[in-house]
């Protein structure tokens, strides 16, 4: 790949867009870099996604649905992510098509973009062990994923941004937008560097689609919906039934029955643990020496 195809893939994507919890060692891997005070910055490297067949080169699409289930926001993958429909996109249409624009917005898909990459600088104290991996995953915002794009498309860098030998440092400035904490500063160092040799003889590069959320079965989601809908678990089954406007008959069916073969409780922790995080050992190993991978590197440029 070089910086014409990297240029045309965001462009595609972007007109695509137009048309259109718990801690565990998984989870740890991700930087919180908006851990960093206000007109603080932290300096990140982007680098390669282990997948060479992935268009972006080093970022991911995460789509994802966010239902309330006793109280607790749980998210959920969107199936549309795995290539099989999806039923809260299902519902999202049918709502808003019948005016209830309310209950079609709770059920709109989010997105959210996934990279990874080596922590260069960072203004708040984050270690990393010396025998540990430096790799650190990010989860970008449509915002900063938008500004990650357009310095992409306009053609503003001449290397690929994560190059290992040639790419470009990526500046995160926080800064404040109303009330909220913003990131639409940020921006790609105007010079090109190698990654530190202090990284990259520890480099264990990731699939970045493993840490998109986990793909759930149609009768799992259809549990979480229903929790989300009646806003109680089925261990109150007994009562009387709310009327259901979902438009899917089997899951009218479970809300109108008198009773639960399965405490909801039950059900909703069993299912929506799994769905919530990704464990590491999804992750597969697939670890490179610096060598291979700037060997490889090496070998793309000059093809």
């Amino acid at each position: 790949m070089d910086i014409a195809t990297l240029k045309a893939a965001f462009s595609k994507k972007s007109n695509e867009g137009n048309n259109d919890e718990t801690n565990t060692g998984f989870w740890q891997k991700f930087f919180p870099f908006y851990k960093m005070d206000l007109d603080e910055t932290v300096e990140f490297r982007f680098l390669p996604d282990l997948d060479d067949e992935n268009p972006l080169g080093f970022i991911v699409e995460n789509r994802y649905h966010e239902l309330l289930i006793n109280g607790k926001k749980k998210r959920i993958a969107c199936s549309n992510m795995y290539g099989e429909p999806c039923m809260c996109c299902d519902l999202s249409k049918k709502h808003y098509d019948e005016g209830d624009e309310a209950l079609g917005k709770k059920f709109w898909r989010k997105i959210d973009y996934i990279a990874q990459g080596v922590i260069i600088s960072t203004p708040f104290e984050y270690p990393i062990k010396d025998d540990e991996n430096p790799v650190r995953m990010l989860s970008l915002s449509t915002k900063l994923y938008k500004v990650i794009e357009s310095k992409i498309v306009k053609g503003d860098l001449d290397e690929m941004p994560y190059d290992m030998i040639s790419g470009y440092n990526f500046k995160i400035y926080k800064t404040k937008q109303g009330e909220y904490s913003d990131y639409t500063t940020s921006d790609f160092a105007r010079k090109s560097t190698q990654v530190p040799d202090i990284f990259l003889s520890k480099i264990e590069l990731y699939d970045l689609k493993n840490f998109r959320y986990g793909k759930i079965e149609r009768d799992q989601m259809e549990v979480m919906v229903e929790a989300f809908l009646t806003g109680r678990s089925l261990e109150t089954e007994t009562e009387k039934p709310v009327v259901s406007v979902t438009g899917s008959p089997t899951l009218d069916a479970k809300l109108e029955a008198s009773k639960a073969t399965q405490a909801a409780e039950t059900v909703v922790q069993q299912m929506a643990a799994p769905v919530a995080e990704v464990t590491s050992a999804s992750i597969p190993p697939a670890r490179l020496s610096p060598q291979e991978i700037l060997a490889k590197l090496k070998a793309n440029r000059s093809a």
